[in-house]
């Protein structure tokens, strides 16, 4: 296989140890529920070590990113304070690198395996697209190249509305007019 470059994340690895033997359940970080709880009243996890369950794909989840440990930070003071808030957003990461820009959003088969997707890629215009569904739901893209459509991809996702439309006209920015 012929490429430009080749990048390989090597993952994040997480301080749990204080936790052993406290009953805060453990699974490669801190457990929570969908409001960020552990199973321990009155304890919460936020940010990079909690494995937070995703309403979006309705299982338990971990990201490592700066927005979603911010927006985590924010649902978690609120439930502290006595609010009840789900979790819910649209993780995105975004990155230029050798000339280009690349972003993922939302959920990639990484944590969820069993997702549908649909892909188009242009050498000559050097941008690639693909998005991923699960049950007719927009869930994740991943673009490379132009971020044409991204806002509008991320408010689909956010929408949470099942996707009737043929998902192949998702991946024309022409056809998200952002």
């Amino acid at each position: 296989m012929e490429f430009d470059s080749l990048c390989y994340g090597v993952g994040l690895t997480y301080y749990t140890e204080p936790l052993e033997g406290t009953g805060v359940e453990l699974r490669k970080g801190v457990v929570t529920d969908s409001r960020l709880r552990t199973n321990l009243p009155d304890v919460y996890a936020a940010g990079d070590i909690a494995v937070f369950y995703d309403v979006m794909v309705g299982k338990h989840n971990q990201m490592g990113t700066w927005d979603n440990a911010m927006a985590h930070g924010k649902v978690t003071a609120h439930n502290m304070a006595g609010a009840d808030e789900e979790y819910f957003d649209v993780p995105t990461y975004t990155t230029t690198m050798f000339g280009s820009t690349m972003a993922v959003m939302g959920v990639t088969p990484d944590v969820q395996p069993d997702l549908e997707s649909v892909r188009t890629f242009s050498y000559e215009e050097k941008f690639f697209r693909k998005l991923f569904f699960l049950e007719d739901r927009l869930v994740g893209a991943i673009m490379i190249g132009p971020p044409k459509g991204r806002k509008k991809l991320i408010e689909i996702m956010r929408g949470r509305e099942k996707i009737t439309r043929p998902r192949e006209e998702l991946l024309d920015p022409v056809n998200l007019k952002d």
